[in-house]
């Protein structure tokens, strides 16, 4: 996936801009996870607004609560909204998606079991 070639100052300046006082995370080598999930549970992502979708990042480069450093990997919470091209917005906080990246497919249980082992 084509991601955007933008300056940090300037992502956190488009985040200020379209999402005012919102807590954000400027991240790189990122996968655009779509996930395979029972049908039961894609409805109730479906009723509380949500969409089956995950952010992973190889390469946190600012978080502005702090709760990463700088080359932290990460994993989001499901998507809200996906504005601008490079905007991911969960509940939380609003990724800016630096340089390209790729998208996968996963079921949700596989990538939890994954991501938990490379993070110990």
């Amino acid at each position: 996936m084509i991601g955007h070639q933008m300056a940090n100052a300037h992502a956190i300046d488009l985040i200020a801009e379209g999402f005012p006082g919102r807590h954000f995370c400027l991240v790189r080598d990122w996968i655009w996870v779509d996930l395979e999930l029972p049908n039961g549970v894609r409805e109730e992502l479906n009723r509380i607004q949500l969409l089956p979708v995950m952010l992973y990042a190889n390469c946190v480069v600012t978080d502005s609560l702090g709760r990463f450093d700088e080359g932290d990997w990460l994993r989001s919470t499901p998507l809200m909204a996906f504005k601008q091209g490079c905007l991911f917005e969960t509940r939380d906080t609003v990724y800016a998606l630096l340089g390209h990246g790729v998208r996968k497919r996963a079921e949700l249980s596989a990538m939890v079991k994954i991501f938990r082992v490379e993070r110990e």
